[in-house]
């Protein structure tokens, strides 16, 4: 085949020839950007160097192309079977990483039916290499053939059919600031067509609030941003691949206070609308009394004369002080003792609570003179400023003095209001009552009355004025109890024990002089809780909720410094403490919980102390929330055995996963390790909210990643990561493992997992690669479980995407009515309240093995007995 110039070609040439072919796939991110470097075709000379000189010519043809433009040929007969080097000029790189070719070329048949490779080197330099040496050009990159080759009597119109088109050829990464690119060549005749020598980037694009801009190929892992109005949870990232294409992204963003998600924004709430909490949850309408006058609004401002305390939740109306009391009165007088009676105010101004504050002022009878608050003998009841009952005895009244009687509603908000209207009050003219006699029959001049009619007249009446007494007493103590019986609590009595509540001069109380705690940790702890320590006097204990391995829960009452009474859960040690050790143990739970905030954790109310004759340091009381319908797990069972039938349905079982995914989402974000994730610690609100409670094993990592058992402690076997088991290590992933197990626990309605297997057992079970088995539930969400339950804690998935994948699997549920849910969680509520129904469970009995031996590490045993929660006492290995 001789050289062709451009006069041997003869009319435009047409070659069907696709240049870039995409499918067409859904996909979230665009098509990835393609940056050329260098282009043959929009050259008006290329001017490449040759080796031997004159073994490639540089000829102007149409090829593959509707226009001419610079072709290189090796096709000199002279240098038919020479191998033949050609290289481009200095190609600058800019900002390229990684390097991708396309290149059409065709070449001559040969002897006997085999082909010379047509080979691509590249070789970087920081400046243009003026000549290249042999050494210099062995970097070989590809070796290209065509598929059908052309004859050495073809036609240039022949040859324009078999051109061979290769498009994406990889050159790989560049580092240097240029290049020169090289084609070597040892056939008879090859024609290279266009050279196109180009990069990739990836795009920029908004996914899931978070804003990726474009970065060259192969950038690595690249950090995006948060959209306007969302805040980052975990740092939002993903890997920028060689071709341009994203990787998954890992992080996550969700829209922030007073505002919902929109698509791909954050849009803010407009006005009357408000958002509380970061998250996805959209905006609500202001609640009663309140209103939002701009947009992006976090709460709603009360409307004028209402008001709310800081206990009040954002989602509550907005509330008024109450009207004054009605119908007050003096119900009895006696003597010296008075009671002032009256009724509950009109309007309680929309909140349950009220209290009264009662105030006396008096002035000598017909002295017309100032009104002076009472004092001398005259006596208040102690609790006369926040009095619950509708009534109170005053006593020490004296006969011939005036008395003016105030008393004032109250609730939580009647400080905030600063309005003292709502006040009834009334006056006693003692002195006029007192000179002012009933009219009756006179006595007889010279009449008398028998002795023995005396003797017997005098003890009927004192019998019958007792027995009046007695039945008016009796007849007024049970109108009260049922008119408070909704209200009635038995309770223990109040103890005013020591106090340890620290001062912000941190001084000494009255109450402290007596009490010395020399030891600095437990100093220490103690000032940690410093915000959260309440007096005594505070709480008052009531019956008792049930009893653990550590201690016992009390039903209680907490009158805080402000706002209404609250009915609380009070835990304490159920033998008392006898040693500061065991006071810090106790206490560090609260030091635990005492920053918690999430409504999907159980806050910490308070913490009080109180000193016991037979201990020398003080009990802690721990002061939660009172959960009326108990713990997750009792629920379930009581929906499986109970008196009536019922049914959870399926959407609330997914609600309470994702409760408790959002409660564990925010604790492990702050650094806590629960340890002890089961559906016995989660608590059932009157709401039917779900949250993560029982922090007795929790620890707080900082500087590392995990935390290593090291001391002996009873430890939930069968809810524990097969890491933790076999070596002793908690992180986040291995919460993550015991979320998967309580999620089988919500799915099967309160089972005990693995019930069939000892705890000495579990481990060799856990490493064979067996795990529960499937529940009766959708297969997506077992899939969910698995991917809690794999060997490499890498794999596992975070909490907050634990929460993404259930609250999809959620919406893609149809839609329970209201009415219809309330039913049946209100006959689950009702069989859960009768007991415990877990023990006549026949699957408890298997629960309640003993014997059983556990091997907590290799080379490490030791006999232990197990517990019906599946608690073994855990053994770390020594070192």
């Amino acid at each position: 085949m001789k050289p062709w110039g451009l006069g041997n070609v003869v009319g435009p040439l047409f070659v069907s020839v696709g240049l870039w072919i995409f499918q067409c796939v859904a996909r979230a991110e665009p098509t990835p950007i393609r940056e050329e470097l260098f282009n043959t075709i929009e050259q008006v000379e290329l001017k490449w160097s040759s080796s031997p000189l004159k073994s490639w010519d540089e000829v102007k043809l149409q090829f593959g192309h509707q226009t001419s433009y610079s072709v290189y040929q090796a096709c000199n007969s002279a240098y038919k079977t020479t191998q033949k080097i050609l290289w481009t000029t200095w190609i600058p790189r800019r900002d390229a990483r990684h390097l991708f070719i396309d290149l059409l070329f065709a070449q001559e048949v040969e002897s006997p039916s085999s082909l010379s490779p047509l080979n691509v080197h590249l070789v970087q330099s920081d400046t243009p290499v003026p000549n290249f040496k042999s050494r210099e050009y062995s970097t070989q990159i590809l070796e290209l053939r065509v598929a059908l080759p052309f004859q050495d009597d073809e036609t240039i119109k022949d040859i324009q059919q078999k051109i061979s088109q290769r498009q994406g050829l990889n050159l790989g990464r560049v580092s240097r600031v240029g290049f020169h690119l090289g084609f070597s060549y040892s056939g008879p005749c090859l024609f290279l067509g266009s050279v196109q020598v180009y990069f990739m980037k990836c795009p920029g694009f908004v996914e899931a609030r978070v804003n990726f801009a474009a970065v060259v190929g192969e950038s690595g892992l690249v950090t995006g941003a948060c959209i306007q109005g969302s805040v980052e949870i975990s740092p939002p990232q993903r890997h920028c691949q060689a071709d341009g294409q994203w990787g998954a992204l890992q992080g996550h963003c969700i829209c922030a206070v007073g505002r919902q998600q929109s698509g791909e924004s954050c849009e803010a709430c407009t006005a009357g609308r408000y958002k509380p909490e970061n998250g996805s949850a959209e905006c609500l309408p202001c609640p009663p009394n309140s209103i939002a006058v701009r947009a992006a609004a976090e709460e709603c401002s009360c409307l004028d004369g209402y008001f709310r305390v800081a206990s009040d939740p954002a989602d509550v109306g907005c509330t008024k002080p109450p009207s004054a009391p009605t119908n007050l009165r003096v119900c009895h007088l006696n003597g010296t003792t008075l009671e002032l009676c009256w009724g509950p105010p009109a309007d309680q101004g929309g909140r349950v609570e009220v209290w009264y504050s009662v105030e006396c002022w008096e002035r000598e009878g017909q002295s017309q003179g100032h009104w002076e608050a009472c004092g001398g003998a005259v006596r208040l009841p102690p609790h006369s400023q926040r009095l619950r009952d509708t009534a109170v005895n005053i006593t020490g009244v004296q006969l011939h003095h005036d008395y003016r009687l105030t008393v004032q509603a109250m609730n939580a908000v009647s400080v905030k209001s600063q309005l003292q209207g709502a006040t009834k009050s009334i006056t006693i003219d003692r002195w006029k009552a007192d000179v002012t006699h009933t009219p009756g029959p006179q006595p007889l001049e010279d009449q008398s009355l028998p002795p023995w009619l005396l003797w017997a007249v005098i003890p009927t009446s004192l019998m019958l004025t007792a027995l009046i007494s007695s039945a008016a007493c009796l007849i007024r103590h049970r109108y009260k109890l049922h008119r408070d019986q909704d209200q009635v609590l038995k309770l223990m009595p109040i103890h005013t024990g020591t106090t340890y509540r620290r001062e912000e001069q941190n001084h000494q109380g009255p109450h402290q002089s007596n009490i010395q705690l020399q030891d600095e940790q437990t100093e220490q702890i103690l000032r940690g809780l410093r915000e959260v320590l309440v007096e005594r006097s505070t709480l008052v204990l009531g019956k008792e909720l049930g009893t653990g391995e550590f201690g016992s829960v009390y039903e209680g009452l907490f009158y805080p410094e402000q706002g209404p009474e609250i009915k609380v859960a009070v835990k304490t040690t159920k033998a008392g403490i006898y040693s500061k050790e065991d006071l810090e143990s106790f206490l560090k739970e609260a030091e635990l919980m005492k920053n918690f905030k999430h409504t999907n954790v159980v806050r910490l109310l308070g913490v009080a102390l109180e000193q016991q004759d037979d201990s020398p340091v003080p009990m802690p009381m721990v002061i939660l929330p009172f959960m009326k319908h108990g713990d997750l797990r009792r629920f379930l069972i009581a929906t499986r055995y109970g008196d009536i039938p019922m049914f959870v349905p399926y959407q609330s079982l997914l609600r309470f996963m994702i409760d408790i995914a959002a409660g564990m989402e925010y604790l492990s974000y702050y650094g806590f390790l629960h340890r002890d994730l089961a559906a016995r610690n989660c608590m059932l609100g009157d709401d039917l909210r779900v949250c993560v409670a029982d922090f007795g094993l929790s620890k707080k990592i900082c500087s590392s990643t995990y935390y290593r058992q090291k001391e002996a402690i009873r430890m939930p076997i069968k809810w524990m990561a097969i890491e933790s088991i076999a070596d002793n290590i908690f992180t986040t992933k291995s919460d993550v493992w015991s979320f998967g197990v309580t999620m089988w626990e919500i799915v099967t309605r309160g089972k005990m997992p693995y019930a069939a297997v000892h705890n000495h057992e579990l481990l060799d079970l856990l490493e064979s690669g067996r795990r529960l088995k499937p529940p009766d539930c959708d297969p997506k969400l077992y899939n969910v479980m698995l991917s809690c339950w794999r060997r490499d804690t890498t794999q596992r998935p975070c909490f907050t995407q634990l929460g993404e994948e259930l609250r999809v699997m959620l919406s893609e549920l149809s839609p329970l009515e209201a009415s219809e849910e309330a039913h049946y969680i209100n006959m689950g509520l009702q069989v859960a309240e009768q007991g415990h129904a877990d023990e006549k469970n026949p699957e408890c009995e298997e629960e309640l093995a003993t014997g059983n031996v556990y091997l907590p590490a290799p080379g490490a045993c030791g006999p232990s007995v197990e517990d019906e929660e599946g608690y073994l006492m855990y053994m770390p290995e020594k070192n």
